[in-house]
This record gives structure tokens, sequence and C-alpha cells, in this order.
């Protein structure tokens, strides 16, 4: 019988994987040979640790998908949508600037710079009824409307107002109640004489669906001059660039081509720090769901431990009918990687329906129990942002694939040191 084996092994060398892949599609338990009643608890146990595993890196793999693709949804959202509506760099006068078409060109003509407008902006509360709310009343002129802000417009459907009227953002008109064609009352502190109090209507309101709703009211760029007691001039201007992250830099480069005065701020100092949040919430997460697959990993040793107590009797036979060590090795590595790739594999698919899904699933529950999970009192944006970028899929399946094939290594080891002779000696 053993000549048999050994002839059809060289007719047919795969052996180690059509035996490893008996094993897996066996549930990992099922003995080659006929068992007691004893092994087929134990075949019952192992099936079950088999699944435990594999329902583990299932989930492992599809959470750290979706949590690194909504992770890289807040990414994307702060570099296209929030600094779409906060400029790149301010540059800013304290006097105010007179003739700012000439300063503008000026700004305009230095490299990478993409898109310059006139702003004038004042802080203060804004009343209705009794009712007040921080509030920054931001000054712009339809010549050179922010790119970013006219498509809040476009999106809302409403207009630069005139001078006389407001636009304010959802947030604060919810909270305030202020229906259209109602006044509010802008008013504004003074550091020396009295606090000045200005009454607008508002003609229209917008959504960011960002922070910036807490605070952003909108009106004509000559109405918020004459707020700031500067008519006639503009605070300064507001400078998108077409590398973000080299704002500062391109801040000093301003600063050197402009007359003396003026002095600048940039993205980094307003949402530098929110910036930063995202990407170490985006590691430690990441980390912290990284870890469940490194603890399926050892779900993957101890079940394939078990298979490999289970089956010493198995492993002796295939020795004396012609199987070596290393084709033992290989058999139980062919049986774990299976594991792994078929856990995996299904997690990448959760995971890439999971990212198509969370947006309008999380919505829904919105919708259905009436809750707000996210709030731009808390958070940066409004709603769930998902960025399913390829990259991250394949790197999240190889780190797995590699801890799998490190976790059936050493019980392969153990498997292909079985000795025969210690088996058999009582059969």
């Amino acid at each position: 019988m053993a000549s048999c084996w050994r002839r059809s092994q060289k007719l047919f060398k795969p052996i180690p994987l059509f035996l490893g892949l008996r094993y897996f599609f066996s549930g990992s338990g099922r003995s080659l040979f006929r068992r007691g009643a004893s092994g087929g608890q134990n075949n019952r146990l192992v099936s079950f640790i088999s699944t435990l595993a594999i329902t583990g890196l299932v989930l492992g793999v599809g959470l750290l998908v979706v949590v690194l693709s909504v992770m890289n949804g807040f990414d994307r959202e702060l570099r296209e949508r929030i600094l779409s509506v906060v400029p790149h760099v301010q540059i800013i006068h304290n006097s105010g600037v007179d003739n700012w078409q000439q300063q503008a060109s000026v700004i305009a003509a230095q490299p990478s710079v993409s898109e310059v407008s006139p702003y004038n902006e004042v802080n203060g509360l804004i009343n209705f009824r009794r009712d007040s709310r921080p509030v920054q009343l931001l000054g712009l002129t339809a010549d050179a409307l922010p790119s970013g802000i006219a498509a809040v417009f476009e999106e809302s459907g409403v207009e630069l107002p005139l001078p006389g009227q407001l636009l304010l953002s959802e947030v604060i008109a919810t909270h305030l109640n202020v229906q259209l064609g109602q006044r509010v009352t802008i008013i504004i502190p003074a550091a020396a004489g009295p606090t000045k109090a200005v009454s607008l209507e508002v003609v229209g309101l917008f959504s960011t669906h960002t922070e910036v709703d807490q605070l952003l009211a909108i009106s004509a760029l000559e109405q918020v001059a004459d707020i700031a007691d500067k008519p006639g001039l503009v605070r300064g201007f507001r400078v998108q660039v077409e590398d973000q992250f080299n704002a500062r830099q391109l801040g000093y480069q301003l600063l050197e081509a402009l007359p003396f005065g003026y002095g600048f701020r940039d993205w980094f100092q307003t949402h530098g720090n929110l910036y930063q949040a995202i990407q170490l919430s985006r590691n430690m997460v990441g980390l912290l769901i990284f870890m469940i697959i490194a603890i399926a990993a050892f779900n993957v040793i101890s079940m394939l431990m078990m298979s490999v107590i289970d089956k010493r009797r198995d492993i002796a036979i295939l020795q004396t009918l012609g199987l070596s060590r290393p084709d033992i090795l290989r058999l139980f590595l062919i049986q774990g990687a299976f594991i792994g790739l078929f856990g995996i594999s299904i997690g990448v698919g959760l995971g890439v329906l999971g990212c198509i899904w969370v947006a309008d699933l999380v919505t829904w529950i919105e919708s259905i129990f009436g809750l707000t999970f996210l709030n731009t009192e808390v958070y940066p944006i409004d709603y769930i942002p998902v960025d399913m970028r390829w990259s991250d899929i394949f790197m999240v399946a190889g780190a797995a694939v590699v801890l799998n094939l490190l976790a059936t290594l050493y019980p392969a080891l153990r498997a292909s040191r079985v000795v025969p002779a210690d088996e058999l000696r009582y059969e």
C-alpha cells in the first residue's frame, strides 16, 4: 500500500495542497480516518474555533476598511470642503486697505495663488427677540466672490445680499427661530466708546454642513465696512492657494511683496489642530482595530494547534504512507493560509459594502430614531464622509495575510515534528 501511495504521489505532486484543502473544507476538524465518539467531540470543538477564527478575521478586516475610509473622508472634507469656505491665507491690514484692487492684483500675480477675494469681518452678537449668540459677520463683494462660498450659495439657492440685508447659516437661524424677511440686530462691542447695534433683514439661509455654520453670517462688503467704522475700506484678502500645505510659506512671500503694515493668518492657525486630530484619530483607531486582526490571528494559532493535537494519529499514518515532514509542514500551512484568505476575502467584501452603505445607513437611523450622530457644535461636519482607497484596502489585506501566515507557521512546525512510532505504538 505504501508503494502505491508513493507512485500516486509521483503522479499527483500537490498532495499537501489536496489534504490541506480537504481539512479546510471539512471545517478543519474532520479526520481523514475514522475516529470514535470522543474524536467527534474534538472535531466539533476544532470546527467551532475555526469558525471563530474566520469570524474574527472577517470583522477585523471589514471594520478596518470602513474606519480607514471614513477617516480618509474626514481628511478629504477638511481639505476640499472646509478649506474651500475657510481661506488658506488671510492677508490682514489693521488700518484697512483703500485701493484694494491694486493690492489684489499684486497678490494674484504671485506663484501658486489661485484666488484672491477682498473681505471685511467683525465679531459680535446676533440678537433676535431676547435670544442671542456669537456671530462672525463676513462682508464680501460679488465682483470677487470666493468660489467655495459661491458653491455654497448655489447649493442653498441664495445670492450675495445687498447693503442692509443678511444671510444667516441655518444653524444660527434655527437656534434663534428666525424666518426670512425678519430683522435681526448685530451688536458690535467696542473697546472704547458705546456699543454699536445694527438692524439687518434676513434674506436667505445657507448651510456649509461644517463647523463654520455655528458662527457665520454674510453681508455686503460695504455694509460690514460701515459696521466696522471703516467705510470704503477692506480689512484684507482671502487667498486660496494651489498647494494647501504651502500656505504658510506663501504667506511670508506675500508679506515681502506687499507694502508695510500687512500681516497674515493661515489655515494651520485656524484649523491646524483639527487636521492633526483627524490624523491622530485615524492612526489610533486604525491601530486599535488592527489589534482585532492580531487577536484573530491568535485564534488561528489556537485552532491549528488543536487541529494538530486532534490529528496526531492522522499525521503519523500519512508519514508511514510516505508523506515527508516538509509535506506535513506545507499541508498545515496551506490549511491555515486558506482559512486566512477565506476570512480576509469576506472581510474585504463586507468592508467595501460597508463603505458604500454606511452614510445612507447612518442617515436612515437618524431619520427613524430622531438622532443626530454628528453635530457641528462638536464635529467639523454634520455627515459621514467616506473616501474608499484601494491602496488602504490592499494594505489591510496584505497585513492580515502576513499576520495569518505567521500565526500558521508554529502549529505547522509542531505538526511536522510528530513521531509516527509514538502515535501508533498502541494501535
